[in-house]
């Protein structure tokens, strides 16, 4: 099987289709079963399985390397069977992987005996047994020869049956989800002369008194520098906020490094087939964008979208809110150029409470589709035993998967079966893209920064209001949303909505300027930016709005009053002007003051600006949003009478169109849905939909 993609979809021997894969780890799996449970997936419209291969059990002791010795170490046969199936396999050797494993897969001598490799806190703590600092010299002697020798007995697997190797797991979650940024003085070479935190300052800044001039220090020299410690610093002194938004993308460089490394061995064994990795979390994957610049192409990014695991989770089973934040991800997949994939969709749980149902996941793995995802991987679709004494949860991983440890299907195989073979058959899908109405513009760092920019007043970090205001008050609206990224091609035919924080790449505050000036409709919501991206005074948008004076209230309960009169309360004024700038027209004012929180002004093009920021609560908001895009000359998609329910209306080029209706609630709902064609409405007819139902419409 010839596995490709690109910035539309995926491939498959040169035709399109879905990426659908499932987690099958061979290691827990009795071989005995293997082909049975491979043939099981097939019926479900699988076309693909993915296995970790785990340094832990294949070098148990340092120097021994085994593979082939006992059934469930026999990766060639594993490889095999698969290849006899008509299987393709993504591969993942690590060194990490998790999977509930000790050490999260990585071997115990290792962690025992070379403490010097684990990663450290800004005070030099090792923060957790086994997070290493993935390019500390000793880690990476020691993982060397275990690529090696995997490399030596998939060699000649590459393309059939082997189509992808991942390298790594969910990067940068070892060290942020149990300390901070790694640390190690080893590996970031503080003090050194050639040392990486140096190295990228001087690349960075170019002169020590450049550096001074942005941090306001008196460095004789970048090794001098000491290790940013975020603890004492204060983000609201601008210098502050400089140097933990350098050690914070120095940090993401290392991941690059990384993997890009990981890489290099892979490709120095012989081993030629494309390179994956999943961001480890719907938010994560932004920080990844200096990595697959680095890849180029034959990289594929994912991103992981549980969501519950355990009793920790914000929710037990598939919400609305959740949605949008899978949305973004996968919006920001498709902003990096690559086919929306999600590399670990819950197939089951390690929790038997709360539980995993098929209803839920139907409804979830619907979802994706209907945001566009063009590749998934059910983790896991089925499990067993472990080896002795190498299971972090439990001796038998079940994981309540969609096939159980026992080779029994599971009630939740029917919504795999049931998506799996809807993708299949609609593998014209791959090609279809959401009809959008309006475009959402954010910038990669924006997604992260709130880790360390200044913040002051009631304004959130824009990429939350991107979150539950804008882009949920667009999908309880007739405007459908796409994302647009700030930095590359905006369409003037579509309104552009910028949620904005107190600070904006300079570059950004002149091109949204020049939007306008070439006709653009462009709707700035939350505070004018007054800095630019390294938080130096830049006001290129205050001063072309005219704005001269404004402050940034307190929280208050009063209403918004916009130009039409509407009250509408739950807005949250996060600046307010002190006077009508000239030439503008007033278009919300404050309840409690009556001065200018929202303004009109008109060039080739149009600037609306509302220093608001709300969390979508009220219908009456994605109103207000309709009537303002209305006026910018929004072309509607589909309208839904009952807001809560969620549309998307995917379109090929041949003219196919698929609609799709989502009930992300514990209750039965009813809607009217009406699509639009430029001006002209049309009737769809009404939809009862029961509790956590997805509804599938073929146009």
């Amino acid at each position: 099987m010839n596995l490709t993609f690109n910035s539309q979809g995926f491939q498959m021997d040169g035709r399109d289709a879905f990426l659908v894969s499932g987690e099958f780890h061979y290691f827990r799996v009795p071989q005995a079963d293997w082909k049975r449970r491979m043939e099981l997936f097939k019926e479900a419209g699988g076309n693909v399985i993915a296995t970790y291969v785990p340094w832990l059990i294949h070098e148990p002791e340092e120097g021994t390397i085994l593979f082939g010795d006992v059934p469930n170490r026999d990766l060639r046969a594993f490889l095999e069977t698969a290849r006899e199936v008509g299987l393709g396999v993504v591969l993942r050797p690590g060194p990490y992987q998790y999977s509930e494993l000790i050490n999260d897969g990585l071997p115990e001598w290792l962690v025992r005996d070379y403490p010097e490799v684990l990663a450290k806190n800004p005070a030099g703590e090792a923060f957790r047994y086994s997070s290493v600092s993935y390019l500390h010299p000793t880690f990476l002697e020691k993982a060397r020869p275990y690529f090696k020798a995997f490399a030596d007995v998939v060699r000649d697997f590459m393309g059939d049956p082997v189509v992808m190797l991942q390298v790594d797991n969910e990067a940068t979650g070892i060290h942020i989800w149990f300390g901070s940024f790694d640390y190690n003085p080893e590996t970031m070479g503080f003090g050194k002369p050639q040392g990486r935190y140096p190295a990228y300052l001087r690349h960075q800044y170019g002169s020590i008194a450049a550096l001074n001039a942005a941090y306001g220090t008196d460095y004789a020299d970048f090794c001098d520098l000491p290790v940013p410690d975020p603890d004492g610093m204060n983000r609201k002194n601008p210098a502050h906020a400089r140097i933990l938004r350098d050690y914070q993308n120095f940090y993401y460089a290392t991941i690059g490094e990384y993997l890009t490394l990981l890489r290099s061995w892979l490709r120095e064994d012989g081993l030629e087939a494309p390179i994956c990795h999943n961001a480890a979390s719907p938010d994560a994957a932004a920080y990844f964008v200096k990595t697959a610049e680095k890849m180029g192409d034959g990289f594929l990014l994912g991103t992981d979208h549980y969501y519950t695991l355990n009793q920790t989770w914000k929710q037990n089973n598939p919400t609305p809110q959740h949605a949008v934040r899978c949305f973004v991800s996968m919006e920001t997949l498709r902003l990096m150029g690559m086919p929306p994939a999600v590399l670990e969709m819950p197939g089951g749980s390690p929790s038997d409470t709360p539980p995993i149902l098929p209803e839920d996941l139907l409804a979830w793995y619907r979802t994706h589709v209907a945001f566009g995802m063009k590749g998934v991987n059910y983790y896991i679709y089925t499990g067993g035993p472990n080896f002795p004494g190498t299971g972090s949860t439990a001796d038998i991983y079940d994981y309540n998967a969609l096939v159980r440890a026992d080779g029994s299907l599971n009630a939740t195989y029917t919504a795999a079966h049931d998506i799996g073979n809807f993708m299949a058959s609609h593998p014209w899908l791959q090609r279809a893209e959401r009809k959008t109405a309006v475009q959402v513009g954010y910038d990669w760092e924006g997604l992260y920064a709130d880790e360390y920019a200044p913040r002051g007043g009631t304004n959130e970090p824009a990429h939350k209001f991107l979150h539950k205001g804008v882009v949920h008050t667009l999908l309880c609206s007739r405007y459908a949303p796409e994302l647009a990224l700030l930095s590359g091609e905006l369409d003037t035919a579509k309104p552009l909505i910028v949620p904005t924080d107190r600070y904006m790449a300079k570059a950004t505050q002149q091109k949204l300027v020049d939007f306008v000036k070439a006709g653009g409709k462009l709707m700035l919501l939350g505070p004018i930016p007054a800095m630019d991206e390294a938080f130096m005074p830049c006001t290129i948008l205050r001063d072309y709005m005219g704005v001269t004076a404004s402050t940034n209230p307190p929280a208050s309960d009063k209403p918004v009053t916009f130009e039409n009169g509407q009250k509408v309360y739950q807005m949250r004024v996060v600046e307010r002007l002190e006077s009508l700038p000239a030439d503008s027209e007033l278009m919300a004012a404050d309840g409690q003051t009556g001065k200018p929180v929202g303004i009109r002004k008109e060039e080739t093009g149009t600037l609306l600006w509302f220093g608001l920021q709300w969390d979508m609560c009220l219908f009456v908001q994605a109103q207000t949003m309709e009537r303002l895009l209305a006026s910018l000359g929004a072309k509607p998609t589909v309208a839904a009478s009952n807001r809560n329910l969620f549309t998307s209306l995917l379109a090929a080029p041949d003219g196919r169109q698929v609609l799709f209706i989502m009930n992300l609630y514990s209750g039965a709902q009813s809607t009217e849905i009406s699509l639009f064609d430029g001006d002209t409405e049309k009737t769809l007819g009404s939809f009862d939909l029961a509790p956590m139902e997805v509804r599938i419409v073929e146009l």
